[in-house]
Formats: C-alpha cells, sequence, structure tokens
C-alpha cells in the first residue's frame, strides 16, 4: 500500500482514540499473557514509547502500531499489531523499521514472540533466545480444589496494606527482580480489576506476593496470575492456596491462567500443573538483540509478572 493511504504518528497523547482501538484489537487477538494492566498502564506510564500508523481520514482510524518501554537499558517491545484489514501490505516494515530508529542504540531490545514469528523475529533483530512462556489454563473451582489440603500463612490483601507493609512489598519485589518497580507496582494496585496479597511470616516479613488481573475482554471473565514471588517452594504453594481461597470467594465462575517460564523456579509450578493434568500451550518464546543478564534473585521467581510496562523476568 503505498503511503499516501496512511499517516504516521509518534507518543500520541494518552486521551487519543488510538489507545483505546489498540486496546480492542489486543483483546480481540486472544494474546492472555497482555492482561488489562498491560493496556491499562502502557498509555500513561513515562517508559512507553510508540509508532503508529494511521488512515488519511478526518477520524485518523488505527492502521497499526509498535509500542516499547524503555528503561535500565532495555527497550521492550510489547506491541507490533496491525489491524487485520492492513496486513500484508507493507506498513509494519515501514513503521517497524522508524520504531528500531527511535531506540537508544546503548539499549538491548527484548520481546516475546509468538511460535509463528520467532524464526522471523530471530533473522530480523533479536537472534538470542530466553525462556518460552507456557499457558495453564484451568477453572477457579478447580484451582481451588486443588489446592485445599495445602497449609496456609497468615496474609493480608494487598488492598489493606499499611504504608510501611505497602514499603515492604515494593522493597520484596525488587530483591527479587533487581528493579525499582514502585512507580509500576502504584499503576498496578490502583486498577479496580487487579487485586492481590502478600504472605508474612513469623517477624511479620514479606516471604511471598502473589496478584491476579482481568485479560483479554472482560466479558470473557478470565484472570491472569501473576506474579508469584516466594522465598522457597513450600512457601509458593502456600501462597497458591491461600490465593485460590481468594479467587473462589470473589470470582467463583472464572477461568485462571497461569503464565510459567522455564527460569528461575518456574519449572517447579510446570511440574505441579502437569501432575493435574493440564496441558500448556506455549504463548510465546522470549529474545533479544544481545545478551541480557539475568538479575535479582531467580530461584524466588514462580511466576514472573510478565508485564510488558515493566519487564521482570
Amino acid at each position: 500500500m503505498s503511503n499516501l493511504f496512511y499517516g504516521i504518528v509518534e507518543n500520541p497523547d494518552r486521551t487519543s482514540h488510538l489507545w483505546k482501538a489498540w486496546k480492542n484489537l489486543v483483546d480481540s487477538e486472544g494474546w492472555t499473557s497482555d492482561d488489562n494492566s498491560v493496556t491499562a498502564i502502557t498509555p500513561y506510564i513515562r517508559s512507553t514509547r510508540s509508532v503508529w500508523a494511521v488512515a488519511k481520514n478526518e477520524e485518523q482510524d488505527y492502521v497499526g502500531c509498535v509500542i516499547w518501554n524503555e528503561y535500565e537499558k532495555i527497550c521492550f517491545l510489547g506491541f507490533f499489531l496491525l489491524a487485520p484489514q492492513y496486513r500484508g501490505k507493507g506498513i509494519g516494515s515501514v513503521i517497524w523499521d522508524i520504531a528500531m530508529s527511535r531506540m537508544p542504540a546503548d539499549h538491548v531490545l527484548g520481546l516475546r514472540g509468538v511460535p509463528s514469528m520467532v524464526d522471523k523475529y530471530r533473522k530480523k533483530c533479536t537472534p538470542v533466545i530466553g525462556a518460552t512462556l507456557e499457558n495453564y489454563k484451568m477453572k477457579v473451582a478447580e484451582y481451588h480444589a486443588s489446592m485445599e489440603k495445602l497449609s496456609g500463612d497468615y496474609f493480608k490483601m494487598v488492598s489493606h496494606l499499611t504504608p510501611p507493609e505497602w514499603t515492604q512489598l515494593v522493597k520484596y519485589d525488587s530483591n527479587v527482580n533487581g528493579r525499582n518497580r514502585k512507580e509500576f507496582l502504584e499503576f498496578y494496585y490502583k486498577l479496580p480489576f487487579v487485586f492481590g496479597i502478600v504472605l508474612f511470616d513469623g517477624h511479620h516479613n514479606v516471604i511471598a506476593h502473589i496478584s491476579a488481573v482481568n485479560t483479554s475482554h472482560r466479558e470473557e471473565n478470565i484472570f491472569k496470575v501473576a506474579p508469584l514471588y516466594a522465598d522457597s517452594p513450600s512457601i509458593a504453594m502456600s501462597a497458591l492456596r491461600v490465593f485460590s481461597g481468594v479467587m473462589y470467594e470473589m470470582h467463583p465462575d472464572a477461568d485462571v491462567i497461569f503464565h510459567l517460564l522455564n527460569i528461575g523456579s518456574g519449572s517447579f509450578l510446570q511440574s505441579f500443573f502437569q501432575s493435574l493434568e493440564i496441558i500448556p500451550a506455549v504463548s510465546g518464546v522470549t529474545l533479544f538483540s544481545s545478551e541480557y543478564p539475568v538479575r535479582g534473585d531467580v530461584s524466588k521467581v514462580f511466576i514472573a509478572h510478565n508485564n510488558s510496562c515493566h519487564y521482570d523476568y
């Protein structure tokens, strides 16, 4: 398609109609790892950069976009997405090249490619293979039933944390993934469709954090559980048990989905869910333009947050 039929817009204001069109398309694509917190936070967080193709009409209808977040020497590309009617016309290559030219040369480019696109992305700009993301889906009622026999610990809803307890949670998150995500976590937990709990030990130290968020269209009633950071496998299972009760009380008819990476302690939970005879599907493969070192304490990562607004693992 000739560029006479579309124009280029960079970094539109968060109030732009383009963001609403983008969110609707993301939800329709069925990418459950890109949950509703991602689409809510992306237009607002300071690290977001974007390049858009728009129709040359009065409405400037959505054609396609490349969206990434820049922080701590990484450009994490969360979205490269064209409206169905504009695919295969060369527009994607145009906005991709513009986006690549805008990224700092000293940053590593990271993304998660769906299986069908991995070879293309590796040849194009991200040859280094990282972790594979699998997803395990079940009913909340099934999740709750599978956890009933496990023991629990003292816990508190994140929404009920005192200011010192919130500071503890932010510090725990930073210790696990080696990044200061205070601004991101503040955005995340202000969203009305996000809820989480923190587990404490006998000395009131944080030992685990787990949360859930709507993913896909809200009416589909699917929740993505992420992250789960915990001090040990037994504490992780305890957190899952406690959280299953919270979810069953709040959303008994929902589906729940766990996206697990084959790094850190993710393999522990992969084995657990496979023991429940849940057949996983591959959500994506992490790719980088060059080596990007693992940070923090990966042994405490049972479920990565997997939020492109602020990459953790």
